[in-house]
């Protein structure tokens, strides 16, 4: 490597200089060097205080290789500055407080600052139980290496648990998961999972997952994460223990839904009337007509001929029993299908 970058050197010294950040830091690895003395390696390289957001923990060392903890007086907040900064597997940062223009490495600096955090990370413990429950849940995964996994975690062979997804930014509920949690990356977005046994007083939004042995959690995890794309602003915690058939319509909706005729109405109708959400949200999950009044705050007469209204435009009567039938389904597919996780 020396004699690479030396060569470098004479004929390119900005690629030369990258190549010297990515040896450095490779040192720092190579001796199990802390997230402390990474950000100090990345403030030196840098010229700027650099910090580390991971795991709930914020670090910051300055440019004069103090370290400062979030909660020290003075400590700036990463969220509320435009710094340069890089993502970190498993929901975390890293950033360089330079406030002018970029600097040349002030990238590759960040890059190599992010991989050596995550490697450091997977070595603790806590690394090796989130590396452990991503294999839990990965149906890919052979089942043996799955129970196997499962027994890293602790998990009883013989109990069943339930996989717990949130969004990323957010929790997968008070009742403590019997494992760490886990950010995943989904077609949806960004996705929290947990494993636990008792998901009582969880917190919205939250999918959970039907309960399974631990060589089965795939399928909970399968079953969590469309409980947590049905959740909404009326429920913000649903059980696929309550799905039901919607379970297999969401398997529908991920394949070909955009030509059904329902769907297809009920984004023309949205798209014109974006009020009517809330009257047809309430007449899916409402006894009567009159209950959808007195939950809108609308006088009976006015619901009735709004729904008569959208009832047209939909092409089926949203009075009927099986008409409020095909407009819960319809419901349902729509959040399928537009759900998404930042």
């Amino acid at each position: 490597m020396q004699e690479l970058v030396g060569r470098l050197t004479a004929l390119d010294p900005e690629a030369s200089e990258s190549l010297k950040v990515i040896s450095y830091f490779d040192a720092l690895v190579d001796g199990h060097a802390s997230i402390e003395v990474l950000l100090r390696g990345a403030a030196v390289l840098s010229g700027q205080a650099a910090g580390c957001d991971a795991h709930g923990v914020v670090l910051r060392v300055a440019a004069n290789g103090v370290l400062q903890r979030a909660q020290d007086p003075g400590a700036p907040d990463p969220a509320q500055a435009p710094w340069p900064s890089h993502p970190v597997a498993h929901d975390g940062r890293v950033w360089i407080e330079r406030s002018g223009p970029a600097h040349a490495n002030d990238e590759m600096i960040l890059e190599r600052l992010a991989l050596a955090v995550a490697i450091v990370l997977d070595r603790t413990p806590a690394g090796a139980a989130r590396r452990a429950l991503e294999t839990v849940i990965d149906a890919g995964t052979p089942p043996t290496e799955r129970l196997e996994a499962a027994r890293r975690l602790s998990l009883d062979a013989g109990t069943s648990y339930r996989v717990v997804a949130a969004p990323a930014a957010g929790e997968v509920g008070p009742t403590a998961p019997v494992t760490p949690s886990v950010v995943v990356e989904t077609p949806f977005g960004r996705v929290r999972v947990g494993v636990a046994q008792d998901h009582a007083g969880s917190v919205g939004p939250v999918g959970i997952g039907l309960a399974r042995r631990p060589e089965a959690l795939d399928e909970s995890w399968a079953s969590a994460l469309v409980a947590l794309r049905l959740t909404d602003e009326r429920e913000p915690v649903v059980r696929a223990d309550d799905l039901g058939i919607l379970l297999a319509l969401a398997d529908a909706a991920d394949g070909d839904s955009a030509d059904d005729p329902d769907l297809t109405a009920l984004r023309t109708l949205l798209g014109a009337h974006p009020a009517a959400l809330p009257l047809l949200e309430s007449l899916a999950v409402s006894e009567s007509v009159r209950a959808v009044a007195l939950d809108l705050g609308f006088h009976h007469s006015t619901v009735q001929a709004h729904l008569a209204y959208y009832g047209d435009r939909l092409g089926f009567d949203l009075r009927t029993p099986r008409g409020r039938v095909r407009l819960s389904l319809a419901l349902s597919v729509l959040r399928l299908t537009t759900r998404r996780f930042d």
